[in-house]
């Protein structure tokens, strides 16, 4: 008998970690994983974003933490990139991962976005608004 195999599932070019997160092996896990990641961040540079990478395993995605810094001259808001991750181990990537910009979605959360999520995830039955329980 012959094993049918799953095909894998895509990641939506778009996507950020809340669009998947039901789909992640260990969502707690994941999300505090991204969320230390982007903690260190915005220690060192004072701002921290993250962007999913749509490439790879919809169970385990990479991700890439950024930061924001106004240009002085112009005032431009200019976006760097810190790191990106794999999202299996956690462990820092190969810096010509991003440079691939097909690799990441062009959406992005902020850490306060990060932290909410994860704060959901661990409290799924806390009313998400003082209106939740109102039938």
């Amino acid at each position: 008998m012959a094993t049918k195999r799953v095909p894998p599932k895509l990641i939506p070019a778009d996507s950020t970690i809340a669009d998947v997160v039901e789909g992640l092996n260990k969502p707690v896990e994941y999300v505090r994983r991204v969320l230390e990641k982007l903690e260190r961040c915005k220690r060192a540079h004072g701002d921290a974003q993250v962007r999913l990478g749509v490439r790879g395993r919809a169970e385990c995605p990479n991700y890439l933490i950024e930061y924001v810094r106004e240009d002085a001259k112009t005032h431009e808001r200019v976006t760097y990139q810190d790191a990106a991750y794999s999202g299996s181990t956690h462990r820092e990537l190969a810096p010509h991962h991003i440079a691939e910009v097909r690799n990441w979605s062009p959406e992005e959360m902020n850490i306060t976005a990060v932290s909410a999520l994860i704060g959901r995830l661990r409290n799924p039955r806390a009313p998400s608004s003082r209106f939740a329980d109102e039938d």
